[in-house]
């Protein structure tokens, strides 16, 4: 079966805004640092040659150098760069009649004479973007401006590289004049109706829309078009591409092997979700020089340590956890709710799939240890959401942005928050500029029909309450809100059996376990582990008795956090959509009781 090559949707969105009108200023922004295939229109690639694949800027000049415009490109280390010598010369003598004309007085004079001007200006426009930009936006002018016939007869198409260090964001009197003049160039430049109404268009390129300083970003004529990371079958098309390349080149000139896999190339290309192609091809590089097969941790690896540098260690971690369901303590009720019905729906990529899950719960009651087990019992990716806030200013936009076209091609994963009251905070007026806007966009991918089945959100919280209403409606989180609370009964008879395990080798009889229910009451997970480890000290390398045991367990005095811990309990009780998670039959008295009681700790100071 011939593999597809890839479709690139950004080209012809990018074509229907210039071609229709609707927009002449455009910022192409998201995986403009990748590697893409000239496609003919045929849908074939356009040479076979082991260099088909080539940065941004070279395939846009292959696909828009078309008649009817002449294509510029600017780069801020170097020279205004036309697609072809004709262009600039056509280009030169329009500049040059132009000129004339616009300087009332001056006799006419032959194009040539005058076009050393033109040459001036290219060469005073490289390494001086206020230069560059100024003098664009002439040529803009030049295009659209008619003597006794049309100076020029083709539309200019500009693309304009390193948008965001151009036009950086920022408050405009923080930013230094030579910024504070190039957005003001822009800003006219933009505005100009004469510009939005001609056939010419300028197209920036910038990672991030939010990079590029807010004067321009907020024209409503400044339209984006966003360049996704390259999909399952634009990363299948390259490994086959790869693979037919290495076969045609001398192995040997290369110093290197053949491509061995473990599988499939389609495998290789599933595995590799996340990954940009340049970091495919030093993955596919890597494994032809040392000739080894390509083994599926080796692919995990490199997509963890990928995806970590691209949103910082401090944002993102793959976590596989070292333990399972299997592993947990008591919570039997609830281990079976997450085998039965949790993890199916986290596995489905039907109807019936999950958005995410919240899981509410006191302080040390194990809830991070709990559905870490059920990560690790999942075979899919576990991101873990560590801190999506910058400290910078404008990389939080980025860092999400990052995120999203992360999360848009990874075709099974979960999102792993702990402690999510403090990573995503209100909406409300009181909460900060950055903190609403970061917090709303959550809550879109969240409830975004194409990441449903595809991502899985898992955020796990004491304080419940804290999360924004909007996170917990159904649709999001508020699917699924699951308490996890202090053991009880048999729950607290195998975190007993559970905690003397190491240092007691006999089972306890009934008089025993009631001692050590009645010393134990109030204790949380946290608590029980607390107690285990004190028995393995106390017993050294040897055994204890059950006096022992009874004696270190007495000594122990709870931390003073109970009236808190009740309000968490209270919250997470109130909070939970499924009656089969309560440990109490459900009755809408019950919950109002639960409400009255919360309301009287508030009244007391309690706020959690």
């Amino acid at each position: 079966m011939a593999v597809k090559t890839p479709k690139y949707a950004f080209l012809s969105e990018t074509g229907k805004l210039i071609n229709t009108g609707i927009s002449r200023s455009i910022i192409l922004s998201g995986n403009i640092y990748d590697l893409f295939l000239p496609i003919s229109s045929d849908g074939t690639d356009t040479a076979p040659n082991e260099d088909d694949y080539i940065p941004l800027v070279p395939f846009l000049c292959q696909k828009w150098n078309v008649s009817g415009f002449i294509l510029l490109v600017y780069e801020l280390n170097g020279p205004i760069r036309f697609t072809s010598e004709a262009d600039r010369n056509r280009l030169k003598i329009a500049y040059g009649r132009w000129k004339q004309q616009t300087d009332d007085g001056l006799p006419l004079l032959d194009a040539p004479q005058i076009s050393p001007q033109f040459d001036e200006y290219l060469h005073d426009a490289t390494g001086n973007p206020t230069v560059a930009l100024e003098f664009l936006r002439q040529l803009c002018m030049l295009s659209r401006a008619r003597g006794q016939q049309p100076f020029l007869k083709e539309n200019l198409l500009i693309l304009i590289e390193a948008a965001d260090m151009l036009l950086p964001e920022g408050e405009i009197p923080r930013l230094s004049a030579a910024d504070r003049h190039r957005v003001s160039i822009v800003q006219d430049w933009f505005l100009d109706p004469a510009f939005i109404n001609a056939g010419d268009a300028v197209i920036f390129i910038a990672e991030s829309r939010s990079l590029v300083n807010s004067q321009i970003t907020r024209l409503p004529q400044v339209v984006s078009v966003d360049i996704p990371a390259p999909d399952m079958e634009a990363r299948k098309h390259f490994i086959s591409w790869f693979n037919q390349a290495r076969k045609r080149q001398d192995v040997s000139a290369n110093r290197g092997k053949d491509l061995r896999l473990w599988g499939t190339q389609e495998q290789l290309a599933l595995l590799t979700a996340g990954l940009t192609l340049h970091a495919l091809r030093q993955l596919l590089m890597l494994a032809c020089y040392t000739g080894e097969k390509l083994q599926p941790s080796t692919v995990i690896d490199k997509v963890a340590d990928f995806i970590q540098s691209q949103l910082g260690e401090d944002v993102i971690e793959f976590k596989k956890p070292g333990h399972g369901l299997k592993d947990v303590v008591g919570n039997r009720k609830l281990v079976a709710f997450l085998r039965e019905k949790l993890r199916p729906r986290i596995q489905s990529t039907g109807v019936d799939a999950i958005a995410g899950a919240a899981v509410g719960g006191p302080i040390g009651c194990g809830k991070t240890f709990i559905f870490e087990g059920l990560a690790g019992d999942l075979d899919m990716p576990v991101l873990v959401l560590k801190n999506i806030r910058s400290q910078w200013f404008g990389q939080t936009d980025v860092i999400f942005e990052r995120l999203r076209r992360l999360l848009m091609v990874l075709v099974k994963a979960m999102i792993f928050v702990d402690e999510a009251d403090t990573q995503f905070g209100g909406v409300d007026k009181d909460a900060h500029a950055t903190e609403r806007r970061l917090t709303g966009k959550v809550q879109a991918m969240m409830s975004d029909p194409q990441l449903r089945g595809h991502i899985t959100w898992l955020l796990m919280t004491a304080r419940i309450y804290n999360l924004s209403p909007d996170l917990r409606r159904e649709g999001r989180v508020g699917d699924l809100i699951i308490p996890v609370l202090d053991p009880e009964g048999e729950d607290r008879e195998a975190f007993i059996r559970w905690s003397v395990s190491g240092v007691y080798g006999h089972k306890l009889d009934p008089t025993v376990m009631d001692k050590l229910r009645e010393i134990t009451e109030g204790y949380s997970a946290a608590s029980f582990a607390s107690l285990r480890s004190d028995l393995r000290a106390e017993a050294k390398e040897d055994q204890l008795t059950l006096d022992q045991i009874i004696e270190v367990a007495e000594d122990r005095i709870l931390p003073n956090v109970g009236a808190i811990r009740r309000y968490q309990t209270l919250q997470a009780l109130i909070n939970c959509t499924r009656k089969s998670l309560l440990p109490m039959d459900y009755s809408p008295e019950l919950r109002e009781k639960w409400a009255q009681e919360i309301r009287s700790l508030e009244q007391s100071g309690m706020v959690g």
